[in-house]
């Protein structure tokens, strides 16, 4: 067995309580994933590739309808199709179908095909191996684009299913493969089912159990992703493109895709950026979404800004999503425009030469190695606990220090001891939105928290998603985050936003010197999930003690909330609570590392000041 597949098994087992080897640590776990860099990547472009269509009538194929419905090919329509393919509704198994689009790709200087994959033995599954074997006749690389996680939708899970993926397919000779193993897409949705943590403990299954290794390229553009995947992706980049002119899609693209890049190079792994011809799922969802073609300009633009943010690979979303409008592939509103189109732009990218990796600039805002180190310092031996699903940006700075901080499970909370106040001065949660509120009894974990406040307990919350706690696993708003007493508004009199109001210079304003390592001033982002949801400080009772840190403020000194507090309940229930608050987007920008140290030691400072 590999040391880094120890060294995750032993890191897990730290986070979720259980025994460590001596001669292991979580340390581990980043030291041996630092150690994979991928520095002599050759240039390619990919292109998701979907074989979930089945014609009955298409010979050599599946013999069943699949996704294809509403089809009347007399008119040339298909109801569940934004466009009419050239080749009409074809079957995904036919291999004539699939030679076709091989030529298809070649012409347009698509090198490999990301094929949709749903699990052993699913439909998907059936039409990779006549995938693989025209892919190989026709010199098109294949990889799968892992598209979900199976119940009971854990790292195990996951692990076990990559590697029967890979057992069934990989050794074909047409699977695309990076220093020997072969490369696997993981889609958003299996990332976000088992969160980067799950992931990581996953890569470290998958690389013990399947001998030849694996690069797994992640759904996510963080530089937490890339320090987990082995390369990071997006899919879908339409909702960042719909409400932008020409004009405004060059500032995004321009501004987004460096940042993508170096997000990888950070730590040595794959860089891609995806371009979309543009996006039209009306036919298939209500309201839906469209982002107009602009006659092949909004693709050209993106293309553009790809060659110029210099990635390791290009990847097209999409060469036959018929469902939202985003095929490259020949039909009859298009023709073969956008093979032209991407035979160009694809040759002017791999015309460029072997990509070296770069290090990436230090940016202005960024902390000392130092200064970190004297903030983390700050915590002394105090015992951190975290609750599930943790994001790993905030993860990453506790596994640099000892005590490793105790990531417990929902079923664990749920069981807390009274002493536990007392044993972990600080809980953590960095989750999402969603957390798990009942274990065995209808709201037994917001129980446990509340009588973990009531003892003195501290909570930070550092979230993920724009309201914490907002929901249960059945997706229903309970809005934990008033129950366990912190004050925040979605909108209207106390302040909150699905998106900011135009014309205005907002600026993060920082109160007092508590986080000394923070500006005294800096813009709100302009990209990103800009769902503001300040914490409230109307909402408190007189007695109360309130401690504002970074306030929202526009040029004419408007107030619009606060986005880090503290507040301890010294007058309002719960009676002894103390919090921590930090707007979900703010350790996203180019301060919110400095905000999360400083962060972690004004809440030590708390802590001991009881």
């Amino acid at each position: 067995m590999r040391k880094s597949s120890l060294a995750v098994a032993a890191a897990l087992a730290v986070l979720w309580g259980g025994p460590l080897p001596a001669a292991e640590s979580p340390l581990d776990v980043i030291a041996e994933r630092a150690k994979v860099r991928y520095d002599a990547v050759p240039r390619r472009v990919l292109a998701f590739y979907y074989p979930w269509y089945g014609n009955p009538e298409v010979p050599g194929g599946s013999g069943r309808w699949a996704h294809w419905e509403g089809v009347d090919q007399a008119r040339r329509q298909i109801k569940s199709s934004t466009h009419y393919p050239t080749l009409g509704p074809y079957d995904s198994h036919d291999r004539k179908s699939i030679a076709q689009h091989c030529a298809w790709a070649r012409q347009a200087g698509i090198d490999t095909f990301i094929v949709s994959w749903w699990g052993a033995n699913s439909f998907c599954d059936q039409a990779m191996k006549p995938v693989l074997d025209v892919c190989h006749e026709a010199g098109i690389a294949v990889s799968a684009y892992y598209e979900t996680v199976p119940r009971p939708g854990d790292a195990e899970t996951a692990a076990r299913d990559v590697v029967g993926l890979l057992e069934r397919h990989a050794d074909h000779p047409a699977w695309l493969c990076v220093d020997g193993k072969p490369v696997v897409f993981v889609y958003g949705r299996a990332v976000q089912q088992i969160g980067l943590v799950g992931w990581l403990d996953a890569i470290g299954r998958i690389n013990r159990d399947y001998a030849r290794k694996a690069v797994l390229i992640g759904d996510a553009m963080s530089r937490s992703a890339a320090r987990v995947f082995d390369g990071i992706h997006t899919y879908n980049t339409a909702s960042a493109l719909a409400s932008k002119d020409l004009t405004e899609v060059h500032a995004w693209a321009k501004a987004t895709f460096p940042k993508w890049v170096e997000a990888a190079d950070a730590s040595g792994r794959i860089s891609t950026l995806t371009v979309i011809p543009g996006y039209d799922d009306t036919k298939i969802r209500t309201p839906g979404l469209k982002v107009e073609r602009a006659g092949g300009a909004l693709y050209r633009e993106q293309w553009e800004q790809t060659i110029a943010a210099d990635p390791h690979w290009v990847l097209i979303t999409s060469f036959n999503e018929w469902h939202e409008g985003s095929d490259v592939e020949p039909s009859d509103e298009y023709g073969e425009r956008y093979l032209a189109m991407t035979a160009e732009m694809a040759a002017r990218f791999k015309d460029q030469g072997p990509r070296a990796r770069r290090e990436p600039a230090r940016p202005d805002s960024a902390m000392s190695e130092a200064a970190k180190a004297r903030q983390l310092a700050r915590l002394g031996r105090m015992k951190i606990g975290l609750l599930p699903d943790p994001g790993l940006a905030v993860l990453w700075p506790l596994l640099h220090r000892s005590p490793a901080p105790t990531l417990f499970t929902w079923e664990q909370v749920a069981d807390w001891p009274d002493s536990v106040a007392g044993e972990y001065p600080i809980v953590i949660y960095a989750g999402g939105e969603s957390y798990r509120r009942t274990v065995r009894r209808a709201g037994d974990v917001d129980e446990a928290i509340v009588a973990y406040l009531k003892a003195g307990g501290f909570l930070v919350v550092l979230p993920s998603g724009p309201m914490p706690f907002h929901y249960d696993r059945e997706h229903r708003a309970v809005q934990g985050s008033s129950r366990f007493g912190l004050p925040l508004s979605v909108a209207g009199a106390d302040g909150g936003w699905e998106a900011p109001p135009k014309g205005k210079d907002l600026r993060f304003v920082r109160v007092g010197e508590r986080l000394p390592n923070v500006p005294e001033s800096f813009p709100f982002p302009r990209e990103g999930d800009l769902r503001w949801r300040p914490f409230v400080r109307g909402r408190l009772a007189e007695g109360d003690r309130f401690v504002p840190l970074v306030e929202l403020r526009d040029e004419d000194g408007t107030h619009y909330g606060d986005a880090v507090a503290f507040v301890e309940h010294r007058a309002s229930e719960p009676k002894n609570a103390r919090l921590l608050y930090v707007w979900f987007e703010l350790l996203n920008t180019a301060q919110g590392e400095a905000v999360l140290y400083d962060v972690l030691a004004f809440s030590a400072e708390e802590a001991g000041a009881k």
